[in-house]
């Protein structure tokens, strides 16, 4: 059958393109065509919503973001230690700076987003986004899928995201975000028991839950193992006095038909029966295996049987259809001999690793060692009991923040300590980019006490809405890592670690000096890359050929210098270069403030041109 809406955009496309063709040099008319037809060519299945500009891009039209250090909030509590970050000012011109020192680098990131529920929780250019807004999903999707677009490109080919969400959007961004990491990079959609007593005014169906949508860079990615429970190991015991723990487990395996040469006979040692796997199944190992194994309890040996039908029935296939020639595993002493054997075995314990049931007589099972099974695979849903809830969410900041919590939906460190576990390494870089109170924070800091190998850092982004950066963000992660309230009273022993503090500013395009102006925060974006402080003696900035003499000159002043970050324009002399053998030497990139207005608008017409 035709497909009427396809035939209708075709003839539409064609007639656009004979106007392109009779307007050639006008610039203005081609970008308009272009425009018309990106809307035609427009994906027709999916999530398609209204488009909105926010004023944060209309800033970045004719301005550059820029770091700029708040010197006096820098906390230095771990020398020798690298540096976290704290980076006050919209979260979307944060991301486009981090888009150039961490592009790749980041291995995980937990973001807590604003649920748009129409409740003066989502605010869209200055402004809270109600129930009454007609395009309030549209202006939630543009907010969301301008950031979430950047922090793919942030991720590493092992970074994993979570996005905290609740029933109000979780449709919609779940979409959103097939169309961005990709549907097979889909991790899982977790329910996290946020509450752990239902609330009795409810009407309906009680929600407990929220999700946590999990996408990854790569679709290869896979959690790590939680630690086994007591529970878990209660079911493994040592009846044989091996020299381990072990459970009960199936002898059998799936894959009968495509596994024919592991589908035979074991004759049992006791009785004397011929046990065959059960219908649909196969042995766990290769014959060879399995036959060493047996012979943990008596002689075996390989030995043809006209068992065509017996094994038939197992695979679920004819006689004629079975594999020929498959031999049988048998006793190769008499029964009566191969039973005193076996029952010295059994007597004696450390059974071979598949063993005869009931005392001997029974059917044939294997041994899972406790040593070998590992951790717990973490499932998609995590209740409050190993994860916390939102009543512990806010005694933990209550009791940094002692009278009235400031911030309404916190999450429990535990939850984020949960994450950590399953998807970060020791060195991981973790980026929360609606940072909130700080849980994100606070839950690293803490993971890395508990864990004495962990040295993961995190990277910090929030707006400072309501003074909510600099009155909670700051104040909590300063506390936790200083042991210290605000007023000076005792919270905790502290978390030592090191914090920069920085805020977005601007310089503008029509700057007259604007080379001169993005000089002057070099030092931050540096620094932001390399989770460092150029400090003048360990860390050392080199702009010019003058600079670098003069270091040269001075140089036998300096000890223990890790690093030079060095200007492109430099040219070290040979002589330079012998004395500085040794320490790091980073070539300052271009790409720190390469933002090019216009660029897009040129192309577009060249592009156009050309067709």
């Amino acid at each position: 059958m035709p497909n009427l809406s396809q035939i209708k955009r075709e003839r539409m496309l064609a007639f656009l393109q004979k106007i392109k063709d009779e307007h050639r040099d006008d610039d203005d008319m081609l970008i308009a065509l272009g425009e018309i037809e990106s809307e035609l060519t427009s994906k027709k299945y999916g999530l398609v919503w209204e488009q909105h500009e926010e004023a944060v891009d209309v800033m970045m039209r004719d301005n550059i973001p820029v770091f700029t250090e708040v010197p006096e909030r820098e906390i230095t509590a771990a020398p020798g230690q690298g540096y976290n970050f704290i980076l006050e000012g919209d979260n979307l011109h944060s991301l486009r700076l981090l888009e150039k020192t961490h592009k790749g680098k980041i291995d995980l990131i937990y973001i807590d987003p604003p649920y748009n529920t129409g409740n003066k929780d989502f605010v869209y250019d200055d402004a809270f986004v109600d129930k009454t807004d007609l395009f309030s999903h549209s202006k939630w999707l543009s907010f969301m899928d301008k950031r979430l677009r950047v922090a793919r490109q942030l991720l590493s080919d092992k970074g994993v995201i979570f996005i905290s969400i609740d029933d109000n959007e979780d449709a919609p961004l779940r979409m959103l975000c097939d169309d961005i990491f990709g549907i097979d990079c889909f991790a899982a959609n977790i329910s996290w028991q946020r509450t752990y007593s239902a609330r009795n005014d409810s009407k309906g169906i009680v929600t407990e839950v929220e999700h946590l949508l999990v996408y990854s860079r790569l679709n290869t990615w896979s959690p790590k193992k939680l630690p086994r429970t007591a529970e878990m190991d209660a079911k493994y015991k040592n009846p044989d006095n091996d020299v381990a723990m072990w459970r009960t487990s199936d002898a059998f395996a799936p894959g009968a038909v495509t596994h024919q040469g592991m589908v035979y006979a074991i004759q049992h040692p006791f009785t004397g029966k011929l046990i065959y796997p059960s219908k649909g199944a196969c042995w766990r190992y290769q014959q060879d295996t399995m036959l060493e194994i047996m012979q943990g309890w008596c002689e075996y040996e390989l030995k043809e049987l006209d068992d065509a039908s017996e094994r038939a029935k197992v695979c679920g296939i004819t006689a004629d259809e079975v594999r020929k020639g498959v031999k049988a595993i048998m006793l190769s002493e008499s029964l009566e001999i191969s039973a005193q054997k076996a029952q010295t075995v059994y007597d004696r314990g450390q059974w071979p690793r598949f063993f005869f049931t009931k005392g001997g007589k029974g059917g044939i099972a294997r041994k899972t060692y406790l040593d070998n099974v590992g951790g717990k695979l973490p499932s998609n849903f995590w209740p409050y009991s190993e994860v916390g809830h939102t009543d512990e969410a806010k005694k933990e900041l209550l009791a940094i923040f002692p009278g009235k919590a400031p911030f309404d939906t916190p999450k429990p460190t535990r939850l984020m300590e949960r994450i950590l576990q399953i998807a970060s390494a020791d060195d991981s870089i973790i980026l929360d980019f609606f940072a909130g109170s700080g849980t994100t924070a606070h839950g690293v800091l803490k993971y890395n006490v508990a864990n004495p190998k962990s040295k993961r850092s995190f990277i910090l982004c929030t707006n400072n809405e309501s003074g909510i950066c600099e009155n909670v963000t700051y104040p909590r992660v300063k506390t936790v890592i200083t042991g210290k309230r605000t007023d000076g009273s005792n919270y905790a022993d502290g978390i030592p670690a090191n914090i920069k503090y920085y805020r977005t500013d601007f310089v503008s395009k029509d700057d007259e000096y604007l080379s001169d102006a993005l000089l002057e925060h070099i030092r931050e974006m540096i620094q932001l890359e390399h989770g460092v402080k150029i400090d003048g003696s360990r860390y050392l900035m080199v702009m010019s050929d003058e600079e670098a003499d003069e270091l040269q000159a001075h140089w036998s002043e300096y000890e223990g210098v890790k690093a030079i970050y060095a200007s492109k324009d430099i040219l070290f002399t040979t002589e330079q270069n012998a004395l500085f053998a040794g320490v790091e030497i980073h070539t300052i990139p271009d790409y720190y403030f390469n933002f090019d207005s216009g660029e897009q608008n040129a192309s577009a017409v060249q592009s156009l041109k050309a067709e």
